[in-house]
Order: C-alpha cells, then sequence, then structure tokens
C-alpha cells in the first residue's frame, strides 16, 4: 500500500527537531513491504499547498500523522499545538477520505480525549511502530482492525493496552531533510534506549515507553553514528534517551565501542546524577561527550523527595564535580513550585545553584501536569484540576504555599542576578531572536551552552 506519512509539529524554538519518530514507523512500514513518503511541516510556509501537492503527487492508501507534543511546556507562556494539529488534518480532509492514523508521543499522553476532538480514523498509543503495521495490514485485507494492543477505533470503546517493543533498531533516515535540520538546528538526535524504570511524579516516559528498559547493540548504535557523519554530514549528536547513563554498564559499553571505533563526534545527553560516576564521566569525554543535562528539578531535599526523584542533594554536588573533572559542561534543570514549594525551599535550590556554579541553570516555572501521572492526582485531590479535566490544553501545578505571581518574581529576580540562567517561559536568556543569532554563525551545540557565553542576563518582553 501506499503510505503517507505526516509530521504535525511546526516548532523551532529552542531549536527544531528532527521526528525520529516518524523515522521508526517509516521504516517499519517499509519492511512490511509498503511505500512509503513523508512531508515533514516543520519548515512549511505554506501548510495547504504543501500537504495538497504531496497528496496529488502520492495519492495515498493511508495515511499516518505524527503529534509530538501537545505545546511548548513553558509557563507562564505556554502554546497549545492543536489548533495546528486541526488545520492540518481539515486540510486532509478536504481533500481525500482515506482513513487516517493519528499516533506520536503527544497523542500518546491524551489519546481518548484526541480521539474525540479531532477528525481521524484511529489512534495508535505508544510506541507505533508494531500498531501502524498491524493496521495497514488489516486495511489492505478489508479488516476491521480489531483487538491490537495500542490501538483506538473512532467510535469504539474497545482498547486493548500498548505492548512494549522487545527490540527496536535504527530509523529510516533518509525520509529526512537532514541537511536542514543541522543547518537550522546544529544537532542530530539518536536514541540507544527506550523505557524509564523511575517514578518522578510528573514524568511521562513510562507511559510513553513502559517501565522496561530495552537498549539497542551498541555496535549498532556506533553504525549509526557513523552513518549520520559520513552520509549525513552530522558533527554534533544530541542522544534523546529519557538517561542516557542508565543502566551504567550500557553506557560504559556504548562509550567503549565509540572510542574503539575512533568515531570523532561530539555529544550532549541527558543523565541522572544517582549512576554519575567518575569512570562514566572520563569515558562519555573521551568519547566526545562536550556536555550533559541533569534534571535535578529541585536543590531541596525535601523537595526532591516529594518529586520521587531517588536521589539526594548529595548525589547532585557529587555528580557536578565529577563534571568538572572530566571537563564537561553541564547544564542543571529546575522544575520549581512543585508540591511542597515554598520560599524556604526555592532558597535552598537558589544558595546550591551557587555553591555548584554549573554552566548553566535551566528553569522552569510550575510543572505542566500530564493525565496517568501521580502529579494529576495531587492537583485533584487539592483541588487544582477537576477529575474529568482532560488536559489537553496546558495546565500547571504551582505550590499554593508560594503561588504563581510571588513564584515568578523570585524566579525572575534570581535569574536576572546571575550568569547562564535560561527561563523559557519568561524569555530569560532565550527569544527567537537570540536563536536566529545562533543560528547565523553556524554555532553547534545545546542552547545552554551557547547561552552561557553571553556576557549579562537578558529579559526578552513576552508576546
Amino acid at each position: 500500500m501506499q503510505i503517507l506519512l505526516i509530521s504535525a509539529n511546526r516548532e523551532r524554538m529552542p531549536y527544531p527537531v528532527a521526528p525520529l519518530g516518524l523515522a521508526y514507523i517509516a521504516r517499519a512500514l517499509q519492511t512490511a513491504g509498503h511505500d512509503v513518503r513523508v512531508i515533514d511541516l516543520c519548515f512549511s510556509s505554506d501548510l495547504h499547498g504543501d500537504v495538497l501537492q504531496i497528496l496529488e503527487d502520492f495519492p495515498p492508501d493511508v495515511i499516518g500523522i505524527s503529534l509530538r507534543n501537545l505545546d511548548n511546556l513553558p509557563s507562564p507562556s505556554s502554546l497549545s499545538y492543536l489548533p495546528e494539529l486541526e488545520e492540518t488534518v481539515a486540510v486532509v480532509r478536504r481533500r481525500t477520505s482515506v482513513p487516517l492514523v493519528i499516533g506520536g508521543s503527544g497523542f500518546s499522553l491524551a489519546p481518548l480525549p484526541l480521539m474525540q476532538r479531532v477528525d481521524v480514523d484511529f489512534g495508535v498509543v505508544g510506541e507505533g511502530e508494531e500498531g501502524m503495521v498491524r493496521i495497514v495490514e488489516c486495511l489492505k485485507k478489508g479488516a476491521p482492525p480489531h483487538g491490537i494492543p495500542g490501538v483506538l477505533i473512532k467510535g469504539k470503546a474497545e482498547f486493548i493496552p500498548p505492548r512494549p517493543l522487545e527490540q527496536f533498531g535504527a530509523p529510516d533516515r533518509d525520509i529526512l531533510d537532514n541537511a536542514k535540520y543541522l543547518k537550522e538546528g546544529g544537532m542530530a538526535n539518536l536514541q540507544t534506549k527506550r523505557g524509564c524504570p523511575f517514578g518522578c511524579i510528573y514524568c511521562t516516559y513510562p507511559l510513553l515507553e513502559g517501565k522496561s528498559v530495552r537498549v539497542r547493540a551498541v555496535g549498532e548504535v556506533v553504525r549509526e553514528l557513523e552513518a549520520l557523519q559520513t552520509d549525513q554530514g552530522a558533527d554534533y549528536i544530541y542522544f534523546v534517551d529519557d538517561i542516557f547513563n542508565y543502566p551504567p554498564d550500557y553506557t560504559e559499553a556504548l562509550c567503549r565501542e565509540i572510542i574503539a571505533h575512533g568515531v570523532k563526534m561530539r555529544w550532549t545527553a541527558f543523565v541522572n546524577p544517582r549512576f554519575l560516576t567518575s569512570e562514566i564521566t572520563a569515558l562519555m569525554a573521551k568519547a566526545g561527550c562536550e556536555g550533559v543535562e541533569l534534571g535535578i528539578d529541585s536543590g531541596s531535599s525535601k523537595i526532591l523527595r516529594a518529586y520521587g526523584k531517588g536521589f539526594g542533594v548529595e548525589d547532585i554536588v557529587r555528580a557536578s564535580g565529577h563534571c568538572r573533572e572530566a571537563g564537561l559542561n553541564f547544564a542543571l534543570y529546575l522544575l520549581l513550585g512543585g508540591p511542597g514549594e515554598d520560599e524556604g525551599t526555592l532558597r535552598e535550590t537558589f544558595d546550591l545553584m551557587d555553591r555548584l556554579a554549573p554552566t548553566a541553570v535551566i528553569v522552569m516555572v510550575g510543572i505542566r501536569i500530564y493525565p496517568g501521572t501521580p502529579l494529576q492526582e495531587i492537583a485533584v485531590r487539592e483541588g487544582v484540576l477537576k477529575r474529568d479535566d482532560a488536559l489537553l490544553e496546558p495546565r500547571f501545578y504551582i505550590s499554593p504555599r508560594i503561588g504563581p505571581e510571588r513564584l515568578i518574581e523570585l524566579v525572575t529576580e534570581a535569574a536576572m542576578k546571575r550568569r547562564g540562567w535560561i527561563v523559557p517561559g519568561l524569555e530569560i536568556n532565550i527569544s527567537p531572536q537570540l536563536m536566529e543569532g545562533i543560528r547565523k554563525f553556524g554555532l553547534r551545540g545545546p542552547l545552554w551552552e551557547l547561552a552561557s557565553r553571553m556576557k549579562r542576563p537578558r529579559m526578552h518582553p513576552l508576546r
């Protein structure tokens, strides 16, 4: 069958991200023998014209639409992506009546309300490779796709939860405009594992990928690295794993494989401080790592326990020291205003940041509440949310002990006094203008590392 896949994501801040999930779906469909084309709307200046043109050039039997995110996350300047999704679906529906399937991590966060809101026929929850292939097989035979794990059918109540894939390999990079992404964003993305066994109260990774960690063969990952370098011209990689350094023995094996193959590629990854050792950081640096991002969320022991982080302040201090010893830039991510937050816990966090002096501090004001997370239950119990709130639009938890106005005031004051602090929701040290300037100079690497070079903090007016 002829399958058209549409990447609906049009967000380019802080930099455009290639639709890796869609590339995995394309690979699965091609392996099953289908003819696949992709339209990526990220760089489209004429959504209507571009969609209609590909529908004319490649009349599909089935169309798949990938929704990467529900919104852009930063509070108080959050932006919903659902209007763009609805516009894309409307354009498709006006031109063709072929079956329309929606999937992606954004869809999987709130699949039932999205099925009711958007005019689609089927939905795929979680990892979509198996579900999408089975839907297409059923449609090819003229049979309804009933009883497929992870698949929703418009107007039908039946649903079997998705099963995590036991194995996954490399995506089909050829479907993407890799040169454009490298020019506009500077980094290529690569995944080595799926699944998260941890229990942070706000996190969606266990919901999207399951709690069972499944890793790719290190040799296969290195071959993909080499292909990105030689075939696509990539010179900087971001590992998109939710936690790069877990399991630790896998991280060690991967770094040793990169070193053994002589791959000269700069890269960045997101790490957990609990599993960061001096040996691991030294290996990572030798394997090309230039910087790491640590999702510490808070510098208060009380808040770390409330968030269910599984590590303490001492782990953050130790990990930061290992990064500095290995010569790695490091950014500390904060989620401020969660359950139990007050002015005292904020001061603890600010003091720890001053003590550790990381390359950058990235601050989120409030925590986005997602369906199915413990944070949703807390918010309902405290009267922040109603039980029937679908959470399609951005809703944020901010501790009643401090409130949004005071939280914004204290965060702004702290960020403007310190170099290297980035607050996306308040546009402190980040803005579309800043990113355009960075792109013009062709700089490579994560925004936080580039922004940290600025001499003084700056705040941009919110729009």
